[in-house]
């Protein structure tokens, strides 16, 4: 058993900062499933949403974000995120994170930093570089990581449970609530399944769109924070609020990748395949109307005229803003003989992000004692049934540094008996198809049934195929050696076993949420949250 103050689960941008903040105060355990750059904060390209500008407002910012959110967010939580976000861009920056700046002879601090705009903001607020923005900070919090002693970095461990009253054993019966000691981890360097005990455990595990056949996430989102949170005890609220990002570039090759919203920022136009505009008829805002209004409208052209993609023309913008600001949707769409500054870029909406996830306070406190969550795993109030644009890494950020200074953190605990992990079995290769065969089961209910529009129907026949596919992993996962795409294909089961049922609980369409059998928004039965 390794025995730690602090266990941190994932290494996006909160794990990674809440790692960095409570080794000033305890020993750290780390633990990522690949290396540390392997993550979604890796991927974000546009930036992070903050109001450093003087003809901005906290009040702009807050307004944007509950407008985009369908009046869903906790004004107050709002608030409070929003207000914290300069001291987050200074934090980055204190440690080294470079952002494009207005001029690059003047002083680099906050008030000369280049801003963009995307869709559904107000003003010009997004702080970013260029457009690698999450590259850039995950460069500068691994760094800052590698060069603190106090943090062990376990690579190649996959979380399986967290360690809670369920797993121990205590001569003087069951102990009451629900707390957490830690987590049981495969070391997939070794195949041993190792316990990590810790007074506090922080889920950082991001999304799990990977349940999607079609998705902007790396392959390490399987949601596994959603699903070992809900086995402990959690509750999940919100999780029928997938936002599908609207330009996700389109290939029949290779993996699909995203494109950033700031080109729309700066001009970009989405176009159907004849070149005429489409978006003025769905949105005010046109190109620059929120992800869920975009998506939307794209779903429904693209079924009205049965071609498999749409345009996004950034023609119109100068072939030097281009290359200063967009080098890296530039070479990657070049590599796909596409020229951006010449001709459109073939785009389709993707499965991108959860705007619901496991119940947390805007301190990243759970249910379960013990635990805390932060970042795209948690569900604190910001983003209600629609994220707006950069405001993920902008949460992620804020919610892990506030958790680190949360009191609880000096807590002393009174650990019970922790057992070893008794695996069951041999691992038997002739029952792989059990897993391989359901992963693709998941992927596809969940892109034909649970997509960007739904209906009851539909939805009733994903939770019957669902229940049958968990049923049969479930059935593998408790007679064989625990691998880890045998725990992921679990996670992904029980994450879209959620979704369906939220999903199925919620009968309105708001933000993210469109039902077919009830197109109308329902303010007076379901402006609240969907919990299970």
């Amino acid at each position: 058993m390794k025995c730690f103050d602090f266990l941190v689960i994932g290494s996006g941008i909160s794990g990674l900062v809440y790692a960095l903040e409570v080794s000033k105060i305890g020993k750290v355990a780390l633990l990522t499933k690949k290396t540390l750059a392997d993550g979604a904060t890796d991927f974000a390209q546009g930036g992070i949403a903050a109001v450093v500008s003087e003809l901005d407002t906290f009040d702009e910012h807050v307004v944007d974000t509950y407008k985009a959110g369908s009046e869903l967010g906790k004004l107050p939580i709002i608030r409070a995120i929003v207000e914290d976000g300069p001291q987050a861009i200074d934090y980055l920056m204190k440690i080294g994170t470079a952002f494009t700046m207005a001029n690059d002879k003047i002083q680099r601090s906050m008030e000369n930093l280049d801003l963009t705009r995307e869709g559904g903001h107000s003003q010009k607020r997004v702080v970013h570089y260029a457009d690698s923005t999450g590259h850039e900070i995950m460069r500068a919090l691994i760094r800052t990581v590698r060069e603190t002693p106090n943090i062990t970095i376990y690579e190649n461990y996959t979380a399986i449970d967290l360690i809670t009253q369920h797993h121990v054993l205590n001569e003087k019966g069951f102990i009451p609530g629900v707390s957490c000691w830690g987590a049981y981890a495969l070391d997939e360097n070794t195949g041993q399944i190792e316990a990590f005990r810790a007074r506090k455990t922080m889920l950082a595990t991001g999304g799990g769109a990977q349940v999607y056949a079609h998705t902007t996430n790396p392959e390490v989102c399987t949601g596994d924070g959603f699903a070992m949170a809900k086995l402990a005890g959690a509750r999940l609220v919100n999780m029928e609020f997938i936002q599908f990002h609207p330009t996700v570039f389109y290939s029949l090759i290779g993996q699909p990748f995203l494109v950033t919203e700031a080109l729309r920022g700066e001009g970009a136009i989405l176009k159907l395949a004849n070149g005429k505009t489409f978006m003025d008829k769905y949105h005010e805002m046109g190109s620059l109307a929120p992800r869920d209004v975009v998506s939307r409208a794209m779903d429904f052209e693209l079924k009205k005229s049965g071609e498999k993609h749409l345009y996004l023309d950034a023609t119109g913008l100068s072939q030097e803003k281009i290359h200063a600001h967009f080098p890296n949707i530039y070479r990657k769409c070049l590599e796909q003989k596409i020229d951006i500054t010449k001709e459109p870029i073939p785009v389709t909406p993707a499965a991108h992000y959860f705007c619901g996830g496991v119940l947390t306070t805007q301190d990243g406190l759970t249910d379960v004692k013990n635990l805390f969550a932060a970042g795209e795993v948690a569900c604190i109030g910001l983003h209600g049934a629609n994220r707006l644009a950069s405001n993920s890494l902008l949460e992620g950020l804020v919610t892990a540094l506030r958790a680190s200074r949360h009191p609880s953190n000096h807590e002393d605990v009174d650990f019970p008996e922790i057992p070893e992990w008794q695996d069951v079995g041999t691992y038997n290769e002739n029952e792989w198809v059990v897993i391989s065969h359901n992963r693709q089961s998941i992927k596809s209910i969940m892109q034909g049934y649970v997509g960007i529009t739904r209906s009851k129907r539909l939805l009733k026949y994903a939770k019957h195929r669902m229940h049958s596919v968990y049923t049969e992993i479930n059935n593998f996962y408790n007679h064989n050696s625990v691998r880890r795409e045998v725990i992921e294909t679990r996670n992904m089961a029980i994450v879209g076993s959620a979704i369906i049922q939220s999903a199925l609980m919620r009968k309105e369409s708001r933000g993210l949420h469109y039902n077919v059998d009830y197109p109308n928004r329902d303010d007076a039965n379901y402006k609240r949250d969907t919990i299970i």
